[in-house]
């Protein structure tokens, strides 16, 4: 439902006004509230925020106490005594108090002295089973409360402060931050776009749509919360909503999990509740039996101590086909699995995971960032016609300086990754890290070796005003830069899958950096190496360029 909050430009920040631009499910009323106010970059002066820059430490301070952390709310816990009163309610254990109770009654009826043990053990096997269970689920909560905490401590987002990008915890971002997203992102926060990027969004985790939302500055320009971002460029993003007041936070507050029972604790409740049918219909039958008995063979003397005796028969049947020890014995048993588990690193929420992780054999695993350090190093190369292997291109001397140039630009400027030289606690690093896309990590690195500067080579050529960078798409298997030359001419950068990348060649850079011809035995040669590298399980990609005189052509 939409709201009718009027906002108005002179509105001093708070945070009516932001929930006022974050109605759910009211995408086109949230557009015309912000339009109200100028837009996005209205709302940036409202909070004096640079779009180019972030915020600054002290704005950072004041923001933070203003509006608060990006902190989702938790699931309260549940109590000892509920989890206890939860376990008690279990079929086999109600059969079995009101067995023990029947039990114990006429035990003390008919044995004053030592009728009271068969029910007393009894309500002791009921005492064990529902404290032993209400015991394990409460560990339980707190551990994952533990492993909760530990993850959502190595979580990292990318945000614009002074001027530089930095990794920070989600629940560092506050109010007024600039996001920088790239494809493969989980939106940390609800945010507007604030550049003129164009992303695809996936917002299922939220409104169960499967398919991707193209988000723009000039169009859907609200990012939510807990939502991925499949395909984008760098995207900046004015962060407007955190921890409760986001989208994400207002139904994480409502969430309520249910436990459910494992399949082993369903088919023994199944199971109690045949032996208990059976058991009735067998006490029923020896009590009738009985009773009938106390005429048929004893002529109808003593009835009231024979109905009394077919009646303890009776019971006795019943306590006997439950079996009391069995709900105990599943509940040690899942217990300890639990525990031997935790103990190989493999974390349980849920016990019905002990009956099925427990007997996994084969676990299949993503290689990359799994298995393998997530970092790449380009270490063999077929520049302008010429097969360089990693000593040889190390410093670039044995390059001719025009094909460096080139391959510096294309990768400087065609690409989302970028390095960060700082750790969450601003102390540097001792090397940089790349963040998004590991392949162009690497080129980075290489271009760097060899004396250039990424940022300061794509300031020079890039223009953010009227050249673009389209992100790879694995619908074409290729990256795009387009570049404006002062001279009227564009240059189009290639980056690629090799195969596909190939294909729309037709020149090729010789030694010089002079194009030429690719020739039918040119294009084999290098398809044959391809294929060689690919073999040595390397990652293979093509660099290419085309120039036009004009925009026009």
């Amino acid at each position: 439902m939409a709201s009718n909050t009027q906002i108005k430009p002179d509105d001093m920040l708070n945070q009516p006004l932001l929930d006022a631009l974050n109605v759910e499910q009211a995408k086109d009323e949230n557009k015309k509230k912000l339009m109200s106010i100028n837009g996005v970059e209205g709302l940036s002066k409202l909070i004096g925020v640079s779009i180019q820059t972030g915020l600054t430490d002290a704005q950072v301070v004041t923001l933070r106490g203003k509006f608060g952390i990006n902190q989702f709310p938790e699931s309260p816990m549940e109590s000892f005594l509920s989890l206890l009163f939860k376990a008690l309610t279990d079929t086999t254990l109600l059969i079995l108090i009101a067995a023990a109770t029947v039990s114990l009654i006429i035990g003390l009826i008919e044995d004053p002295a030592e009728g009271w043990l068969e029910g007393t053990a009894i309500f002791i096997a009921v005492f064990l089973v529902s404290n032993i269970a209400a015991f394990n689920d409460y560990s339980k909560q707190l551990q994952f409360r533990a492993l909760e905490a530990s993850s959502q401590k190595d979580e990292r987002a990318s945000v614009l402060r002074d001027g530089a990008i930095h990794r920070i915890n989600p629940k560092e971002i506050v109010v007024g931050d600039i996001l920088i997203l790239q494809a493969g992102d989980m939106i940390p926060a609800d945010a507007i776009i604030c550049d003129d990027s164009t992303v695809l969004a996936n917002e299922s985790s939220l409104t169960g749509e499967p398919d991707d939302l193209k988000k723009s500055k000039d169009k859907d320009c609200f990012l939510l919360s807990s939502c991925l971002i499949t395909e984008a460029e760098e995207c900046r993003a004015l962060v407007i909503g955190i921890g409760t007041h986001s989208q994400w936070g207002k139904i994480k507050a409502n969430l309520v999990s249910e436990a459910v029972n494992t399949p082993l604790q369903d088919k023994l409740e199944d199971m109690t509740q045949t032996i208990g049918y059976i058991g009735m219909v067998a006490s029923f039958g020896t009590f009738v039996a009985l009773v009938v008995s106390i005429w048929a063979r004893h002529g109808g003397k003593d009835v009231a101590q024979g109905i009394v005796n077919a009646f303890i028969v009776a019971v006795t049947i019943v306590v006997v086909a439950i079996p009391e020890g069995l709900p105990l014995a599943v509940v040690i048993s899942l217990a300890y699995s639990t525990k031997k588990m935790y103990q190989d690193q493999c974390f349980i929420r849920v016990l019905a995971a002990c009956e099925t992780m427990g007997n996994a054999t084969n676990i299949c695993s993503d290689k990359t960032g799994t298995l393998t350090e997530n970092k790449m190093t380009v270490v063999e190369g077929l520049f302008a016609d010429t097969v360089y292997t990693q000593e040889q291109f190390g410093d670039g001397s044995t390059m001719a300086h025009e094909v460096k140039v080139l391959i510096a630009e294309q990768v400087a400027v065609n690409r989302t990754a970028y390095f960060v030289h700082t750790d969450q606690d601003g102390k540097p690093l001792p090397k940089p890290q790349c963040i998004g896309n590991k392949t162009e990590g690497a080129l980075m690195t290489m271009i760097q070796q060899w004396g250039f500067n990424h940022d300061e080579v794509k300031n020079k050529v890039y223009d953010q005003k009227k050249d673009k960078v389209f992100a790879f798409n694995s619908g074409k298997k290729r990256s795009t830069a387009v570049l404006h030359n002062a001279n009227g001419s564009v240059r189009i950068y290639c980056k690629g899958a090799s195969e596909w990348v190939l294909k729309d060649c037709t020149m090729l850079l010789d030694r010089f950096g002079n194009p030429t011809l690719l020739t039918e035995e040119k294009r084999a040669f290098i398809e044959k190496h391809i294929g060689a590298m690919a073999s040595r399980a390397l990652r293979t990609l093509v660099l290419a360029h085309k120039d036009f005189h004009s925009a026009n052509e």
